[in-house]
């Protein structure tokens, strides 16, 4: 606060403990005239003490008037003011109170602690230095070294008990000594109280302040940090939740604060019944952090880990409080790079065993498979040993067709851009498709639906057409074991990029196998391989593509590939 202000209210409450004073005083005059003291009643009405209490109102209420008035700069000169009010009440009123022998001496002390609670130790020692002053002038006249006559400012009723016997000059100037003794010890404790308790009110605007900052940098780093955190109560309940909580969770402030943990992570397996189950769970004996697996907001899998901390009390004993700080963080991609990371071993070792295999494997098989057609060609067979021949030869094909896939996918070639348009090339794809007597055979629906918009992208044909094929492959082969057989295939092309759609009515993915249908080796289908869908994925990521896969509006699979026109200017993530 500052100085002027406080100045400001001093004053005020000193102007208001005058006002006190002088009104018990004014009851107290009233008392005497009204016959309670040494006097009959009216006898000798007060006059002194009233002009006295008048006086000081009327200054009262001009000094509290001031501090509305005046500039606050200067109310250090108004709290001088109000002081020497205080100093001149006081002084009339022991002097037309028989002096030192007064009753009402304690009213100078009383000005060095109002001296001291307005401008501390220089307002004591002043009040004590003008007390003095006071006092001396007092002990003077009853030591009749100054011919002074105070007996006709004295108030009427102490006038009624006639003249007072003036003490010894000894036991005068002793009561005086004891006087101005009080008044400085009075001083010099007032003041230093008053001194200790402004510095004590420093400290404590100080350590507000420091508090305030640094509650500002606890909500500033709690609000800040992508960990999210909440506290819960001791029976299981969300207290507080930090934004990246929120967000991680996907709900409201709202939604979570005073509501159970199992009611918001259910994931935890915990139960509300027990006040600590949270802790007991979430802590298990082996590890602190636990790890689980919910369904995330954009449908997908969503991979938190979970750890407890248990608070202490800010007393110097340390206890445990019963409360605990649940910290959440998302590691979802942190799990899918992990995962990436292993598949890119693991496909190390694979391009290591792509050689052997190529010579090893594939050369012997075209070799059998020529020898098997030159033996048919070449000798008369009845049609059991022909039939088995074909066996062999088909067998065989498909054998290498495989080889052939297992080694396009673990050595890929680089990719050479060129233009092309991604509408055409779908068209070609199907057509070829088509072909294949298995879609006559059991009468599969491909829907082309027109293009949207340029579809030309600068792209590697080979990759595109591998792309394409494996995806319009993998949907004709899912709609074989449904009723209903449709793949619908659409192209949309934007500004920047060009979106391939293909939807079937097959079974569609399982939720839970969605986040592995794009790892290598990963298959659905007894007799897939499982390097399709992950030769797509290398495909789009070579090209800074995506891959989604979701629900089709048949039923079936959704798959949804976005590539941008041109490498150098990647689009979005969707």
């Amino acid at each position: 606060m500052p100085a002027q202000v406080q100045f400001s209210e001093r004053i005020k409450w000193e102007t208001f403990a005058r006002v006190l004073a002088l009104t018990m005083l004014l009851f107290f005059g009233i008392a005497m005239d009204l016959g309670f003291g040494p006097q009959p009643i009216a006898q000798l009405p007060e006059v002194v003490l009233y002009k006295l209490i008048t006086t000081f109102y009327v200054l009262s209420f001009l000094a509290l008037l001031a501090t509305y008035l005046f500039d606050k700069e200067r109310t250090r000169s108004l709290a001088w003011a109000s002081l020497g009010i205080d100093i001149a009440f006081a002084a009339g009123l022991v002097a037309i109170t028989h002096g030192t022998e007064s009753v009402f001496l304690f009213a100078l002390p009383l000005t060095v602690l109002s001296g001291a609670a307005l401008l501390q130790r220089p307002g004591a020692f002043v009040a004590a230095s003008a007390g003095t002053v006071v006092v001396t002038f007092l002990v003077l006249v009853d030591a009749q070294l100054i011919d002074v006559d105070l007996e006709s400012l004295t108030v009427a009723w102490l006038r009624a008990i006639g003249p007072r016997d003036v003490p010894a000059p000894f036991d005068v100037l002793l009561q005086g000594l004891v006087q101005v003794a009080a008044l400085y010890a009075t001083a010099l404790l007032s003041s230093q109280l008053v001194v200790e308790l402004s510095r004590a009110r420093a400290r404590a605007v100080a350590e507000g302040r420091e508090l305030a900052a640094l509650r500002v940098r606890y909500e500033d780093v709690w609000s800040s940090l992508p960990l999210g955190l909440a506290t819960l109560s001791s029976n299981g309940l969300i207290r507080t939740a930090n934004p990246a909580f929120l967000r991680i969770l996907t709900v409201s402030y709202g939604d979570v604060i005073g509501q159970p943990l199992a009611a918001v992570l259910p994931e935890l397996d915990t139960d509300p019944s027990e006040s600590n189950a949270t802790i007991e769970i979430a802590r298990p004996d082996i590890s602190p952090t636990s790890e689980v697996l919910r369904l995330g907001p954009d449908g997908g899998g969503q991979q938190l880990t979970v750890r407890t901390e248990l608070l202490r009390d800010a007393g110097s004993d340390g206890r445990l409080t019963g409360e605990t700080l649940l910290l959440v963080r998302d590691v979802t991609r942190l799990r899918r790079r992990e995962q990436d990371h292993r598949n890119r071993e693991r496909l190390a070792t694979v391009g290591a065993m792509a050689m052997a295999i190529a010579h090893e494997i594939r050369n012997p098989l075209a070799s059998i498979s020529g020898a098997v057609q030159m033996l048919e060609s070449g000798l008369e067979l009845d049609e059991e040993s022909r039939s088995l021949m074909d066996i062999a030869v088909r067998e065989t094909e498909q054998l290498s067709g495989w080889i052939g896939e297992f080694l396009d996918y673990a050595k890929p070639g680089s990719i050479q851009l060129e233009p092309l348009d991604l509408g055409e090339l779908v068209e070609e794809k199907l057509a070829a498709l088509a072909q294949d007597p298995r879609i006559s055979a059991s009468e599969v629906s491909l829907d082309l639906q027109p293009t949207v918009g340029e579809t030309r992208v600068i792209a590697d044909r080979k990759s595109m057409s591998s792309l394409v094929w494996n995806l319009l492959r993998n949907a004709v082969d899912a709609v074989l074991e449904s009723d209903e057989r449709r793949v619908q295939v659409c192209v949309v092309g934007s500004s920047d990029a060009v979106t391939l759609v293909i939807d079937d009515s097959g079974p569609g993915v399982p939720e839970v196998d969605r986040g592995h249908l794009f790892e290598p080796f990963f298959t659905t289908r007894q007799e897939g391989t499982g390097l399709g869908l992950a030769t797509v994925r290398r495909v789009v990521d070579n090209h800074r593509g995506q891959v989604e896969v979701s629900q089709s509006r048949f039923g079936g699979a959704s798959f949804v590939v976005t590539l941008p026109k041109d490498l150098r200017y990647p689009t979005a993530a969707p």
